[in-house]
């Protein structure tokens, strides 16, 4: 039966646009051939079989591929049940710095940026406002439309009674009230899908004396509507209830929920509509009932809970956090350290009507896909990460705790679960990373085998925390030595004192690189590789090219260290094409300190930088990426 199965979509039918119909379910996205443009990699084996079967597992439910996967491939991808714009830290939604990143706005729908090329040539230049709230952009008139009936109607109404407030009652935000907009989206995506709801077509999970899951129908595998998001996992308790009565922000959006439940049903109170809505009932081991007082604000803090436990950053080509979704379908997946998955998002994807033609104007909110970032086996668990995987395994541990409430045993956090090879001799370690990156990546000859060392097999956290002759006194001490010049550092970019802030960095880094041959630190230390990114950021933005260039190089080789056992990181990727481009701006300079054999080196690094930077982003990115045919460009001038 699995067999008979297709690619994960939750993308809706397009039958069911056309009928005026929308059923939230996730489903199999037909004619997958015709979708080229949100879907680049998908089935590059011409195996049409469903890629995953969901379990009953340990950890409530776990998904496990039901045939090979190949690196790149895209297992799922769904669009979000609800999701917001980030607004900036320290900013309010209602500031009049827009929506934007780098000057330019978002359409709220569908992510896509005002000022990017438009291959459909149905969005405005300049996107138009919401004329009642003055908050929200979009990029046409059908994104507009489509968003205030599934989500913005009620955020609407929020920030309208926020703009008369605000002249008397305006403060800073918590983190709560933070995530009051998407709050109100996801609330009203659930009122228009129970709304719109047609009973005879849902289609449940069921569940076999086995406990394996299956669904029962060839293009549906995960319920993906009110129900699924009113089981999605939170903290065991939610305390601390009466703490939400203090937030007047946080009343006006109970108030607003109440009001929108019992809209053509008044049979209910506002407290029992608004937890219909949000399915939390007493049939359901979702409801308290120990906090009947409270019971909204109850739900509420559950729901911001999890909001956080289930949530998604959703990221652009850059890899920098522009929303927040929420991806029933894709919190299915398990975290593991050492994760065979990824995560990448399409933004301003085209709905296509039933006849495989684009809809004029209309465009599909963000779709999250969820990459193969390495060759899967039939019957693995296919598991991604919640945490920075840069981080060494304490840390890791720790925010996993803190944000989730698990300790994870993953392979990378049991000891001897993942390793890599390194030279034997640790004074070799700085940059044996890169080189032997690029000497591997193809077409390329400016490294001779005879330089590769000889190879010690080590684990991972180990590489990446090692060190001889330090006192754990001591690293104290250097790493607040360190935090001390990069806060000098911060000052001096503030007031505007360049060379202060240059200084401070340099120094900073030097605590960790000054080196004996009795007492040694790792090159890859985490809290070394972020202020190498710090240093270059400065050196490239006063123009410091070469210095620059050195600093990228030992970023590159702590994330080839870091991500070794991924096999392919976005992080990795962009940093190999800015090392590219570095290569690339070094050997054309007027006044380069380098020779001419030099620069035809710089040259061909540039290429096997680059060559290396696509082979990643080809399975991070995807093909139709637009760093990736920047890339493309890039080589065929080298």
């Amino acid at each position: 039966m699995l067999s008979s199965f297709k690619s994960i979509c939750c993308i809706p039918n397009n039958d069911d646009h056309h009928s005026g119909k929308r059923k939230y379910q996730c489903r199999c996205l037909h004619g997958l051939n015709k979708q080229k443009q949100c879907d680049d990699n998908t089935n590059s084996n011409d195996d049409h079989s469903c890629a995953v079967v969901v379990r009953a597992g340990p950890h409530g439910l776990h998904v496990f591929s039901s045939r090979n996967i190949k690196a790149g491939s895209v297992i799922i991808q769904c669009l979000p049940l609800a999701h917001s714009i980030l607004v900036p830290p320290g900013t309010s939604p209602l500031d009049e710095c827009d929506n934007n990143d780098d000057g330019r706005r978002r359409c709220t729908r569908c992510f896509f940026r005002e000022g990017d090329i438009d291959a459909s040539g149905w969005r405005r230049k300049k996107f138009g406002r919401c004329s009642k709230c003055q908050v929200t952009y979009y990029c046409s008139r059908s994104c507009q439309a489509e968003d205030w009936d599934e989500q913005h109607k009620l955020e609407c109404k929020y920030y309208v009674n926020l703009h008369k407030r605000r002249s008397t009652d305006y403060s800073a935000s918590s983190a709560e009230e933070d995530a009051v907009p998407l709050l109100l989206r996801t609330f009203n995506k659930l009122k228009f899908m129970r709304d719109n709801d047609n009973n005879e077509d849902q289609v449940q999970v069921k569940t076999e004396s086995s406990g394996m899951e299956i669904f029962q129908h060839e293009d549906t595998l995960v319920t993906c509507g009110p129900e699924h998001f009113a089981r999605m996992a939170s903290s065991t308790s939610i305390s601390n209830v009466n703490e939400l009565l203090i937030s007047s922000k946080l009343k006006l959006a109970v108030d607003l929920m109440g009001s929108h439940a019992i809209r053509g049903k008044t049979e209910q109170s506002t407290t029992d509509a608004a937890l219909t809505i949000w399915g939390y009932n007493h049939e359901h081991d979702n409801c308290d009932t120990n906090c009947q007082g409270n019971l909204i604000f109850h739900a509420i803090r559950r729901t911001l809970n999890a909001f956080q436990k289930n949530n998604f950053g959703i990221f652009n080509s850059l890899h920098s956090t522009v929303g927040e979704g929420v991806y029933p379908c894709a919190a299915l997946l398990n975290h593991s350290c050492d994760p065979n998955c990824i995560l990448r998002y399409k933004f301003g994807i085209p709905v296509a009507n039933n006849c495989g033609d684009e809809e004029e104007g209309l465009f599909h909110s963000p779709i999250l896909q969820i990459i193969a970032c390495k060759d899967i086996i039939a019957g693995e668990e296919l598991c991604h990460s919640y945490v920075d995987l840069a981080l060494t395994t304490k840390a890791r541990q720790s925010r996993l705790f803190e944000t989730h409430g698990f300790i994870c045993d993953c392979k990378r956090c049991v000891v001897g679960g993942c390793s890599i090879d390194l030279p034997t001799n640790r004074g070799d370690w700085d940059l044996w990373p890169l080189r032997n990156g690029l000497r591997t990546s193809g077409e390329n000859d400016f490294v001779d085998d005879s330089e590769c060392p000889s190879l010690i097999n080590i684990q991972l956290d180990d590489a990446m925390i090692a060190s001889n002759g330090y006192s754990e006194s001591e690293l104290h001490t250097m790493n607040h030595q360190s935090d001390v010049l990069r806060q000098k550092a911060r000052q001096s970019m503030i007031g505007d004192d360049t060379a202060g802030e240059l200084q401070c960095l340099k120094d900073a880094i030097e605590i960790y690189s000054n080196k004996r041959n009795d007492r040694w630190l790792s090159p890859f230390l985490f809290d070394l590789y972020s202020l190498r990114c710090e240093y270059l950021s400065a050196l490239l933005a006063n123009g410091r090219i070469l210095d620059g260039l050195e600093q990228c190089e030992h970023i590159v080789s702590f994330l080839a260290v870091a991500f070794s056992h991924v096999g392919c990181h976005p992080l990795l990727g962009l940093q190999l094409f800015t090392l590219g481009d570095l290569y690339s701006g070094v050997s054309t300079l007027s006044d380069t300190r380098s020779s001419v054999e030099d620069v035809g080196c710089h040259k061909k690094k540039a290429k096997a930088a680059f060559l290396w930077a696509k082979k990643v982003m080809l399975v991070t990115h995807g093909e139709s990426d637009h760093m990736v045919m920047t890339l493309n460009d890039n080589l065929s001038i080298l």
